[in-house]
C-alpha cells in the first residue's frame, strides 16, 4: 500500500444519512470509535435526493467492487445498513470501519480507513445493482456491471 491518502470527496442520499445519523448516534455509546468515523464521514458529506444520485456512487443497498490494499483480487459485496444485515458473508454493514470508508465514494476513488488498529486504504472498481428504497427497482451504471 501507498502513503495514506486524503479522504475524496462524497455523496450520500438523504435517506442514508437521515438513517445512518440516527444510527451513529445510538451506536456512541457502545462503539464510540465507529460511530465517530460514520459521523464523519456524514459531515463532510454532500448530501442530494435519491434519485440525482450519481450511478457510480456506493450507497446502501447497492453492490459494490473493491481491493483492500492492492489485493491481487477484487471483492464484491452488498453495502447495507445494519439493521439489514441477512449475509454477513456477502453483505458489509455501513456501520464497519470499512463500510463506511465505501459510503459516498466513486468508481476510481480511494479512501484510507483503520480497522483493528491497521491503517488500510480500500479502492472502489465498480458499482454493481443498486436497490432502491421501494425494493421494486433496480438500476445498473452502464457499461460497469461486474458479476463476481
Amino acid at each position: 500500500m501507498n502513503a495514506p491518502c486524503q479522504p475524496p470527496p462524497i455523496t450520500i442520499a438523504t435517506c442514508d444519512y437521515n438513517r445512518l445519523l440516527v444510527t451513529a448516534t445510538i451506536q456512541q455509546e457502545h462503539n464510540p470509535r465507529a460511530s465517530d468515523f460514520l459521523l464523519e464521514e456524514l459531515r463532510r458529506a454532500t448530501v442530494c435526493h435519491p434519485s440525482a444520485l450519481p450511478e457510480d456512487v456506493v450507497s446502501t443497498n447497492c453492490r459494490v467492487i473493491f481491493r483492500i490494499d492492492d489485493e491481487p483480487k477484487s471483492r464484491a459485496h452488498l453495502l447495507v445498513h445494519p439493521d439489514d444485515l441477512i449475509s454477513p458473508g456477502s453483505e458489509i454493514s455501513v456501520t464497519t470501519p470499512l463500510g463506511t470508508a465505501l459510503l459516498g465514494l466513486r468508481v476510481g476513488d480511494r479512501m484510507p480507513f483503520v480497522e483493528d488498529g491497521t491503517l488500510h486504504e480500500v479502492v472502489v472498481e465498480g458499482i454493481g445493482l443498486r436497490f432502491l428504497d421501494d425494493g421494486t427497482a433496480i438500476t445498473r451504471t452502464p457499461g460497469s456491471i461486474w458479476w463476481v
